[in-house]
């Protein structure tokens, strides 16, 4: 004859519960470890801003190498249009950002976390010259820093490019409007634009049907240490460390080379540096350099280039 026991009936179904939960959390956690991961990167002031698409490569590239460690992700870029204080509003806020990529300056370590390799090897710190091509022979002209003092720089309102500018002794005309910089330039309101080395040749490319005398400026440079870091907020320290152990993985690997020679060599090469005078300049919000030195993380021969030229 079976008894029927209240108490041990109860404990052989805690005991199934408990072993149901057991397989659904297993299930949950191995679910999660194949999950990827979406990383979001701004997307620029306009829909597709061609200076946010190499960040997100190189993003990508981080986030491969470190899969085996951290699991799967996928770099995406947000899908609203934002200025740079909108970016470091929403990378504080974490809510539309994860990570973006700026300048260096001393300032931006007190709201967020660097990745200290710089992304795009020192590059930005080179810096060509938009103009209206009329004035060319104007700029032929000028052969030292205290020449172009002379003239007025136009930059973004939140740039660091514009302290830096500015902490040189230039007078720099700003606004908020990326965009407007350009009709600025050719109205009049400042004299040249200065721009990273990649940058300029797409601009004028873009704008040549609305404006077709805005022209690479052709005998001047301007140089600045000037490296560009991925960014987190606070808080996110793991993301941080994720990206710095990617970031040196591709740079031991040769990944990293890969793809910045991809991306950058033939508008390094287009740029003609060795046929401009190269105006050295300091840069007031930054002095630390990662890596100093080292032709892995730095255009090999871009202080040594900067130097040369009076």
């Amino acid at each position: 004859m079976t008894i029927w026991h209240p108490e041990g009936a109860g404990m052989r179904v805690r005991g199934a519960v408990a072993g149901v939960l057991a397989c659904v959390a297993l299930a949950w956690a191995s679910l999660a470890q194949g999950a990827e991961q979406l990383i979001r990167y701004p997307a620029g002031v306009a829909p597709g801003d061609f200076r946010y698409a190499y960040p997100v490569r190189m993003l990508q590239l981080a986030l491969d190498k470190t899969a085996h460690e951290y699991g799967p992700a996928r770099a995406t870029q947000a899908p609203q249009p934002m200025t740079t204080a909108r970016i470091m509003a929403e990378l504080g806020r974490g809510e539309l950002l994860d990570v973006a990529s700026f300048p260096a300056e001393h300032g931006l370590a007190q709201q967020f976390v660097p990745v200290p390799i710089c992304i795009r090897k020192g590059i930005l710190g080179i810096r060509l010259l938009l103009i209206d091509g009329r004035r060319q022979a104007e700029f032929s002209a000028i052969h030292d820093l205290a020449g172009l003092k002379k003239l007025t720089a136009g930059q973004g309102r939140d740039w660091v490019d514009t302290r830096i500018l500015q902490g040189n002794g230039f007078k720099v005309e700003t606004t908020a409007s990326y965009e407007g910089l350009f009709a600025m330039l050719m109205s009049g309101r400042f004299d040249f634009f200065p721009r990273g080395v990649y940058e300029p040749f797409m601009e004028v490319q873009q704008h040549a049907q609305q404006m077709p005398h805005l022209a690479l400026e052709k005998t001047l440079a301007l140089y600045y240490p000037s490296p560009d870091f991925f960014w987190v907020r606070k808080g996110n320290e793991a993301l941080a460390e994720r990206l710095r152990k990617g970031l040196e993985a591709a740079v031991a690997d040769g990944s990293y080379e890969k793809l910045f020679q991809r991306e950058f060599a033939e508008t390094i090469r287009t740029a003609h540096l060795d046929q401009r005078r190269i105006l050295q300049m300091d840069n007031p919000e930054y002095k630390a350099m990662p890596h100093a030195g080292d032709a892995r993380y730095w255009l090999a021969d871009q202080q040594s280039t900067a130097k040369s030229r009076p």
